[in-house]
């Protein structure tokens, strides 16, 4: 585990996800259902479904998982299992949901060794092999009693995943190929460090200041690397055109 720490303000948070949805990578991929894991993914999956209401007209409905692998810092995420400690409920009545046909997001705030969404994945995989079995039992049913008609046909979902943040770092499980490849999103990509996001905060204020200095610091340092970037390119510049005029003169 990453010694280091960055703070993070509920504002930047906010505009994380902001950018995401506005820089259009759910154009192709439109979600139909997102599955916040909890507890970091409560407040970006609000969030989030804010935003793409705003893009695209449509309320997105949102169902909860409550999954633990590491909850204080120092804590090994290598040695640490997942802990499920709230699942979907599946069905037609109130609360429940059935998976089939939809986009399923899943989101939450970090990608950090990647054992969270692996688990999520592999769960919600299993359940939709058990909900299409349900629905073959169905058909069968169907035909054998001349319902067939009453009964639409198998459409399989979809699942994709955003993430506020994803940490560079070796990750200790994967996700699908095909979902890495077309329906993977972080808001943005960050070194390898313990994240401190203001949900966790004791003193909201002091918490704020300190993660809203640190990007200033941040800001500040890029600013000066593009600086001397400029002026080592200027330089360079003036090197060569001195370069070919004095070869033009000794010519």
């Amino acid at each position: 585990m990453a010694a280091n720490k960055r703070f993070w303000s509920y504002e930047q948070v906010h505009e994380i996800c902001k950018n995401a949805v506005e820089r259009g990578i759910f154009q192709q991929w439109r979600p139909t259902l997102i599955i916040c894991i909890a507890a970091g993914g409560f407040l970006p999956t609000r969030i989030l479904r804010s935003f793409l209401k705003n893009k695209y007209g449509v309320n997105i409905p949102i169902q909860t998982i409550g999954l633990q692998l590491y909850d204080v810092e120092g804590c090994d995420p290598s040695t640490s299992p997942v802990q499920r400690e709230q699942w979907l409920s599946y069905g037609t009545g109130p609360g429940q949901v059935l998976l089939q046909g939809h986009r399923i997001l899943l989101v939450d705030e970090v990608d950090d060794s990647r054992k969270t969404l692996a688990h999520v994945v592999s769960e919600l995989q299993s359940d939709i092999a058990s909900e299409k079995q349900q629905h073959l039992h169905q058909v069968a049913a169907a035909d054998s009693s001349r319902m067939a008609a009453a009964v639409q046909p198998w459409h399989p979902p979809e699942i994709g995943a955003f993430v506020v943040q994803n940490k560079l770092r070796p990750k200790l499980a994967q996700l699908p190929e095909e979902i890495m490849k077309q329906r993977y999103w972080a808001g943005m990509e960050i070194e390898n460090c313990w994240c401190v996001y203001p949900w966790d905060a004791d003193d909201i204020y002091h918490h704020t200041q300190t993660a809203e200095t640190a990007a200033a610091a941040a800001a500040e340092g890029k600013s000066q690397q593009h600086m001397q970037a400029a002026e080592i390119a200027a330089e360079t510049a003036a090197n060569c055109m001195f370069q070919q005029h004095q070869h033009q003169h000794q010519q």
